[in-house]
């Protein structure tokens, strides 16, 4: 029971595909009137016997030979094509015509697929027998007619009954779409299907150039992806419908033989790159993406062991393209159950290429009836695809924009709270700063008052001395800082003295240092003397403080009309006589280095309307956007070209000069200027 089952089987199986033959007995022969072929094509297949050459040595002669008669028989075909799949052997077919106009008729025959290696045509009348040789192993110049199918055109005389025999021979599936036309409506058709093939390939050349734009706009490998996607695609359809063969390699015999699969491994291997770019399965799905890589090498290896063994791997690569078909089909489900938006668009666009790259590999292997559906099957669904995968894209760069606009808006909230929050903490942090601020105001304006009333000297030795000055720290208080003391009658100290730096540090330096020379000024001892003292005494108090003191103690008597000093460090006193300057340079070091300074001393004697000017380093060594100083030499020139002014004016003019030459910046050190009129 079992055996019978499974014979019923095979037989139902061969009938289904069209490969099991009808017996001889059963063959009808039937012969077609071309008349009927004025307003439409003929479908030869269904009145065409065969007959199947297993050892491919049999001749045009040997087949028309009468004891061959009989051995055609008629084979299971759909309406439009005979599919013989994968074969070694060679197939002849015979259809028979006849002519009963009283005049020779213009017909065509036509082979709509491309690859077929040898399919030669035989026209048997009365009359005459014609040959015409073709298949895509004859270059297209030498065709009877040049077309991306096989075409025969033929002049059937007039009142004739003839045979065609076809000789079909192929490495490739052996697919037999066999037509009858009128030639001049066979011209016309021409015309428009090259319309129809001009549309889908100017539709996948704006989608190649349109998203080569993007990509170099938006800096996305999908969209170069995309393109690579489109480009093979286009090339495998031009090399499926026999464009490429017409157009791109007329002369190639192995293109045509071995082009198609090799561009449906690019197109899977692509694919496959190009979903996981777009899906992100490395992070949606990493195992499934792991068994992805395995396809992407599948697909590479493949086709090398198909050019290397054609007839051993043909079969393996078709196979293999319907498994990687189903693999990138099951990963588009997955994520689409996944909720991933653009999977929705992926897995709809690769349906249509997937129904398209099924139906091609099935009637390949012979499962399914050749037809113009299944030939031209890829060339639509690969159109519907690459338009879907556009929307993809577009949909894709459409939520990035979302995305960012949304990430831009949680931005800019979560910026404003930050703010607000940062308004808050600056407002808190400025009142305290403010009440801090407000502190050391008080505290420096206390410290100042205290510091000016520390300079004020008795207005009587001012008047004896017939003597001006000018104080402008930096800051509220300064470092710099001077004593007018009356030694004995007619005789006065005078001290100007500058600590390192300025500010508050310097200022409570100048302070205490004040407070150390109040000490010793009244000692009745020549200045070079108290400037050692005061020497030694600063050092015992104040070296960790790590400051320097530059001074100048000045003696001046008024009766004798002498002066007497010695200057630790500090710069030149000028003393003008007749327009001439005398420097008062230094005798020593200064204050602070170390102990046991040894300071000279000099003596110098005045005249009548001599002038003494005794100041600080920071009226001369004034810097202005330049970068230039003012300087000593310009101080000079400056106490001489005012001579015929007062102290008071001298001393104001000097203040407006330095001003001019920082043009309004502002001043770097404390500055301290001392004149007296003898």
């Amino acid at each position: 029971m079992k055996r019978k089952t499974k014979t019923w089987f095979v037989i139902l199986t061969f009938l289904v595909f069209g490969i099991f033959p009808i017996s001889a007995e059963e063959v009808v022969s039937e012969t077609i009137d071309i008349q009927n072929i004025d307003h439409s094509p003929i479908y030869l297949a269904k009145s065409i016997l065969v007959y199947e050459d297993l050892s491919n040595q049999l001749d045009f002669d040997s087949i028309r030979a009468t004891d061959f008669k009989n051995k055609f028989v008629k084979v299971s075909s759909s309406k439009e094509a005979f599919n013989f799949s994968y074969s070694k052997s060679t197939y002849w077919l015979k259809v028979q015509l006849k002519n009963p106009e009283p005049s020779a008729k213009e017909v065509t025959f036509v082979i709509s697929y491309p690859r077929l290696k040898t399919l030669d045509l035989y026209f048997q009348s009365s009359r005459e027998i014609k040959k015409l040789k073709s298949g895509y192993s004859v270059p297209m110049s030498e065709r009877p007619y040049q077309s991306r199918f096989f075409v025969f055109p033929i002049l059937f005389p007039e009142n004739t009954d003839a045979t065609v025999y076809l000789k079909v021979e192929s490495p490739n599936s052996i697919n037999i779409p066999i037509q009858l036309w009128n030639t001049n409506l066979y011209d016309r058709y021409e015309i428009n299907d090259h319309v129809i093939q001009a549309l889908y390939f100017g539709i996948a050349l704006a989608m190649v150039l349109f998203n080569l734009f993007l990509f170099f706009i938006l800096k996305d490998s999908n969209y170069f992806l995309y393109v690579l996607v489109v480009l093979s695609t286009a090339f495998t359809i031009a090399s499926h419908n026999g464009i490429s063969s017409e157009y791109f390699w007329p002369n190639s015999p192995w293109m045509d033989q071995y082009s198609v699969n090799l561009f449906i491994s690019i197109v899977l291997v692509l694919f496959l790159i190009f979903m996981r770019r777009l899906l992100n399965t490395k992070q949606l799905i990493p195992r499934f993406d792991r068994i992805s890589l395995g396809f992407i090498i599948l697909q590479i290896i493949f086709p090398i062991c198909y050019i290397l063994s054609f007839d051993s791997f043909v079969k393996g690569i078709v196979l293999s393209h319907t498994l990687t078909s189903f693999w990138i089909l099951l990963v588009g489900i997955i994520c689409s159950f996944k909720k991933e938006r653009i999977a929705y668009f992926f897995l709809l666009s690769f349906s249509f290429l997937f129904l398209a790259l099924i139906v091609s590999t099935l009637r390949a292997l012979g499962l399914i009836p050749t037809n113009s559906f299944t030939i031209d099957g890829p060339q639509y669904g690969s159109a519907a695809e690459m338009m879907l995968l556009a929307f993809a894209l577009a949909d894709r760069y459409n939520m990035i924009i979302k995305e960012k606009e949304a990430a831009e808006a949680q931005i800019k909230f979560n910026l404003e709270k930050s703010n607000l929050d940062l308004e808050v903490k600056v407002k808190e942090r400025t009142d305290k700063l403010n009440k801090t601020l407000n502190a050391m105001k008080r505290d420096l304006f206390v410290a100042k008052k205290i510091q000016e009333n520390s300079l004020i000297t008795d207005s009587k030795l001012i008047k004896d001395l017939n003597l001006e000055y000018r104080y402008l720290p930096v800051s509220e208080v300064g470092g710099d800082f001077l004593d007018i003391s009356l030694l004995k009658e007619s005789k006065y100290r005078v001290l100007i003295a500058d600590a390192t730096g300025h500010g508050v540090q310097a200022a409570m330096i100048s302070m205490a240092t004040k407070g150390l020379y109040d000490n010793v000024k009244t000692f009745e001892l020549p200045p070079s003397k108290v400037m050692e003292i005061f020497n030694e005494e600063f050092m015992d108090n104040f070296v960790s403080l790590n400051s320097l003191l530059t001074a100048m103690i000045i003696d001046i008597d008024l009766q004798e009309k002498k002066i007497q000093y010695a200057s630790a460090g500090h710069p030149a006193a000028v003393l003008l006589q007749n327009d001439q300057i005398q420097l008062l340079t230094k005798t020593g070091k200064m204050i602070g280095l170390k102990k046991q300074i040894h300071y000279g001393q000099s003596e110098l004697t005045f005249g009548p309307n001599d002038r003494l000017f005794v100041f600080t380093d920071g009226v001369f060594e004034a810097f202005n956007s330049k970068e230039e100083e003012f300087g000593e030499e310009s101080l000079y020139h400056l106490f001489q070209n005012t001579r015929n002014l007062s102290l008071a004016e001298v001393e104001d003019y000097l203040l407006k000069t330095l001003q001019s030459f920082l043009n309004d910046q502002d001043r770097q050190d404390d500055l301290t200027i001392l004149g007296i009129d003898f």
